[in-house]
């Protein structure tokens, strides 16, 4: 079988469409049927984000495809230039005549990145995680964590509670009885902050990225041994604020910007995990380690007064998973996954280890899916 890899033109939009109709019975997604326009991506002076879309083909036949998302980032201390690959999808899934084809889109993209990685992806047990891990990649979870703001309503709509007759019935129970919420307290318990810790910080909601964004960011980056840039810049591509989508802050101490925060509000609606609960979700956040328990104590509580049901954040890096922990969110098992190429994991070891890659779920794709 001959497959090329050739990048998205106009003239092979009839062979995506036809291979869409193929697919739409057995796909998580399509392919995109119209042409996407990447910013220049030549210059590590120019930050900006650029997104192609590439084809696997048989021939005039299409056969699966995937998006690279280029971005500037530090990697091991130094500026790269890194590669997100998302959304591939491979005619395989459907047809055993064409396994391989994944396996092709992934060599393609190790020949010609330098630092490629892919997040989300589900347990990682499904296909693509294990083909990853089969070619060498390390592949492991990003640590979700959560809080309870509605425990009654929790109990009722998480979906985890229908997956058997016992857990309803319990999950009832603990509503009725006020058990749940009983517990939930307990767990989520921790200190307040006193008025001296408080002294002189302040939140401020924002409608733009400042320069004081790569202010804090220059004082955070050193702390990473893989992060993606959150300079100003690459804020503005990252998370706009010019809609009504994404919602931020900034912390100050006196005059000084110490940190900020990006976020999702979300009502669901029968969603497959969360029901019609009320979801918001913490994207991001940025601080020097001594202001990081500060920033997630002050942001959880901002949030805490919204209509959220549920706070919920995924976080790679320990300094946030520890702050946040701290500030009262419990831990569970994720189904966001990082996996990064056995060259951008050495040099991942090489810059301080996997405890301290900042990844959230602001990441790759996962901030559309809420």
């Amino acid at each position: 079988m001959q497959i090329r890899i050739t990048s998205l033109t106009e003239q092979e939009l009839p062979a995506v469409h036809a291979f869409n109709v193929r697919m739409a019975a057995n796909a998580p997604f399509l392919l995109p049927e119209k042409i996407l326009h990447p910013r220049p991506n030549n210059s590590l002076v120019d930050p900006a984000i650029s997104w192609t879309h590439y084809l696997a083909m048989e021939g005039s036949e299409v056969r699966g495809g995937f998006l690279l998302m280029e971005q500037p980032a530090v990697v091991g201390g130094q500026v790269r230039r890194v590669c997100n690959s998302q959304s591939m999808l491979s005619e395989g899934i459907c047809d055993r005549r064409y396994g391989v084809v994944a396996l092709q889109m992934l060599k393609y993209i190790e020949r010609n990145k330098e630092y490629p990685f892919m997040v989300g992806m589900g347990s990682a047990q499904a296909s693509l995680p294990r083909l990853l891990a089969g070619a060498g990649w390390t592949v492991r979870a990003v640590p979700f964590l959560f809080r309870i703001q509605n425990t009654r309503k929790f109990l009722h709509e998480m979906r985890i509670f229908r997956h058997s007759g016992y857990r309803q019935a319990a999950a009832r129970a603990a509503s009725v009885t006020g058990v749940g919420w009983l517990g939930a307290k307990l767990l989520q318990w921790r200190p307040r902050l006193s008025n001296r810790e408080l002294r002189g910080l302040t939140l401020t909601p924002i409608t733009a990225w400042g320069a004081w964004a790569d202010e804090i960011w220059s004082q955070y980056e050193r702390h990473c041994s893989f992060a993606v840039l959150r300079d100003r810049s690459t804020l503005h591509l990252l998370y706009p604020l010019s809609g009504d989508r994404v919602r931020a802050c900034v912390v100050h101490y006196g005059s000084r910007p110490v940190g900020w925060a990006a976020w999702l509000s979300t009502p669901m609606r029968d969603d497959k995990y969360f029901g019609n609960l009320h979801v918001v979700t913490i994207l991001d956040c940025i601080a020097p380690p001594e202001y990081a328990d500060i920033v997630a104590h002050l942001i959880a509580d901002h949030l805490s007064e919204s209509q959220a049901d549920l706070l919920i954040s995924n976080q790679a890096h320990s300094l946030w998973v520890r702050a946040f922990r701290r500030s009262g969110f419990l831990g569970a098992s994720s189904n966001y996954l990082l996996a990064t190429s056995r060259k951008f994991s050495a040099a991942i070891q090489a810059g301080g280890g996997e405890e301290r890659i900042h990844l959230t779920r602001g990441d790759s794709d996962g901030r559309i899916h809420l």
